[in-house]
């Protein structure tokens, strides 16, 4: 018995014409199923934003808040006020972020908000000094007591490292990491690390803090799903056109001159 398909087993043109019709119906739906996949992504960043914006109006959490309910530091993008002393010997510069098209760094420094109890801020962004990789801008951190407002986070964005660059005692004396995890942030304190928090206070001591939530926003996965479903819209146009219409339109010009 034949087991090749009808269509298979007729004239080559018509072969072809299956072939064709199989491909493009193929790609239109890949395309569109990519569209489609990017309007989902597309949803879940918008939740993800409003779920953010939620946790940003609540009132700021207080260091009393935080003594009583331990969870609270689980809120992450809640905003918390926070009291205490900068342990400014532990402060870490974190290399090669990028602010605005400029290199530089992270400036983190635990600060102990509570009696054993610190917790990492993040407090700014410096410029790298351009002739020399290992120096930055000035930064003051007070030695009284400083009251900072910021948003709580889960962990910093990780950086590739072909090796471990950790520089504790440069030229310029700072001590420079690529990456900075909760596991280093406990080692290095002896004080119980309680969260991560991310300073929004506006720009002093040399830093800057005009952060921005990267990913957030569901802007670019609309871009790319538009851009999806152009391209399924350009693969049924140009079958249609090229099957279809093409050759119609050229059997109805050779008809008119026979």
């Amino acid at each position: 018995m034949n087991s090749t398909p009808a269509f298979l087993s007729g004239k080559p043109w018509f072969r072809q014409a299956w072939l064709v019709c199989l491909a493009a119906v193929f790609l239109a739906a890949l395309t569109a199923r990519m569209g489609f996949w990017q309007l989902s992504r597309a949803e879940e960043k918008r939740a993800l934003q409003l779920a953010v914006e939620a946790q940003t109006a609540l009132t700021p959490l207080r260091e009393q808040d935080l003594l009583q309910d331990t969870t609270l530091w689980q809120h992450t993008h809640r905003r918390a006020a926070l009291e205490g002393q900068w342990l400014s010997d532990k402060t870490v510069y974190l290399d090669n972020r990028v602010h605005h098209g400029q290199s530089g760094f992270w400036v983190m420094t635990p600060l102990r908000w509570a009696p054993g109890k610190v917790v990492w801020v993040q407090r700014g962004w410096v410029v790298r000094d351009a002739r020399d990789a290992t120096k930055a801008a000035p930064v003051m951190t007070p030695q009284s007591e400083t009251v900072i407002t910021g948003r709580i986070a889960t962990g910093l964005s990780h950086m590739v490292e072909l090796k471990k660059t950790e520089s504790p005692a440069g030229s310029s004396g700072l001590k420079i990491q690529a990456n900075l995890d909760l596991s280093q942030m406990q080692a290095m304190v002896s004080d119980k690390v309680t969260g991560l928090v991310i300073q929004t206070d506006a720009d002093s001591e040399g830093l800057r803090r005009d952060w921005s939530l990267v990913g957030v926003g569901p802007e670019k996965n609309m871009a790319y799903a538009f851009q999806w479903f152009g391209l399924s819209a350009l693969v049924t146009l140009l079958y249609v056109w090229f099957q279809w219409i093409g050759p119609l339109l050229h059997a109805r010009k050779q008809s008119r001159t026979t």
